[in-house]
């Protein structure tokens, strides 16, 4: 069966026709009307059943003909073309994005070389005069003001006694998390106590890394 068997010339009973005062029945009168709607919906499903069968034959075909991949070759020359501007297309695209990566993760690691170059240490000397005169009823304590909170703080003398039996260490290293027994760093310097403030063990000279 084709498509054009589905066609409808006319409908078999048309409204046109009923005389002008009806001399149906009811019940007949309400299938005439319904007679054409029911022509045209037989005719169009028969279509979608024929359309469906007719997929399923192509279908078939394209299976038989060219198995499961179509090749460049059995494509026209307009389609092959069009096919081959997309392709470069998208290779571009992606070779476009893989360029902006790469910028960006050069520009992560150029904004990282720039703050550690930023946080390379700055270097301050200074000395300080001890003032514990070793009195246990005296302050045995000073603080030493830098402006900021160093990273760390070395303090030597050159001049260690021994007082009382107890030795002064030649230096000492504070760390911002680790003070020393007579050396911690402060927000705004570095603290001394005992021998390392010990007037006599003096001059005291230090590094602070910044």
């Amino acid at each position: 069966m084709s498509f054009s068997d589905h066609k409808i010339t006319q409908f078999t009973h048309k409204i046109t026709d009923l005389p002008d005062q009806p001399t149906l029945a009811p019940n007949e009168l309400k299938a005439r009307f319904d007679s054409s709607p029911e022509e045209l919906r037989q005719a169009v499903n028969g279509i979608c059943d024929d359309a469906s069968r007719l997929e399923a034959r192509v279908e078939g075909i394209v299976v038989d003909t060219f198995g499961d991949t179509i090749d460049r070759e059995m494509l026209s020359d307009e389609l092959a073309a069009e096919l081959d501007a997309k392709a470069t297309q998208a290779a571009l695209s992606d070779e476009a994005g893989a360029r902006t990566q790469s910028d960006n993760v050069l520009a992560d690691r150029l904004t990282a070389n720039e703050t550690l170059t930023a946080q390379k240490c700055e270097i301050y000397c200074g000395s300080y005069a001890g003032n514990w005169s070793g009195n246990s009823n005296d302050p045995s304590t000073q603080t030493i003001t830098l402006g900021f909170q160093a990273k760390a703080v070395v303090i030597s003398s050159s001049n260690a006694n021994s007082v009382s039996g107890y030795g002064a260490t030649l230096a000492h290293i504070a760390l911002e998390d680790a003070a020393s027994p007579y050396v911690s760093i402060t927000s705004t310097g570095f603290q001394v106590s005992s021998y390392m403030n010990f007037s006599a063990n003096g001059p005291f000279r230090y590094v602070a890394l910044k």
